[in-house]
């Protein structure tokens, strides 16, 4: 049985959710549009295109919070989005929901040379943390073949062709 028959969705939950997450947010952070949702729904896979309901775009960490009560008091399932350059449908949304697209939280927020650790917000890329890291002697050696968000590297367990198990 597919998922989507196990966990039908509910569209009074999903219009009431968006709603809620709109007046949280404003219009211009919570997309409802085919095209933005398709975007969303679908990685570099074989599998269909399984769209969300809506996408957001968070900008803090409190915001992210607001917006997880929210959907939990809808039951609104939320789908985590990196770059999405994930190669096996991570992204998609076979029960609809909301995805959360992480590209305006893309700041590195400290470093600390000497533990060899940072701070960051999960939208940042690999590429723009080793500009940020490249005046320190430091660098993230972690290379998954494409330009990804260490978030969404975090969430697929991504290491590229330097990882070791």
């Amino acid at each position: 049985m597919a998922i989507s028959q196990q966990y039908p969705r509910d569209p009074v939950a999903t219009q009431a959710t968006i709603a809620a997450l709109t007046e949280a947010l404003g219009h211009n952070r919570v997309v409802t549009s085919q095209a933005v949702r398709e975007q969303h729904g679908n990685t570099v896979t074989w599998i269909a295109n399984e769209p969300p309901d809506a996408v957001i775009f968070p900008q803090s960490t409190e915001e992210v919070q607001q917006i997880v009560r929210i959907c939990a008091q809808h039951n609104m399932p939320i789908v985590a989005f990196g770059t999405g350059s994930s190669l096996e449908g991570h992204v998609n949304a076979p029960q609809g929901g909301v995805s959360l697209d992480f590209r305006d939280m893309n700041k590195v927020l400290a470093v600390h040379a000497e533990d060899l650790d940072c701070v960051i917000e999960p939208g940042i890329t690999r590429k723009a943390l080793n500009e940020h890291l490249r005046d320190s002697g430091l660098f993230f050696p972690i290379d998954p073949g494409a330009d990804a968000s260490l978030g969404g590297m975090a969430a697929t367990r991504a290491s590229g062709t330097n990882g070791v198990s």
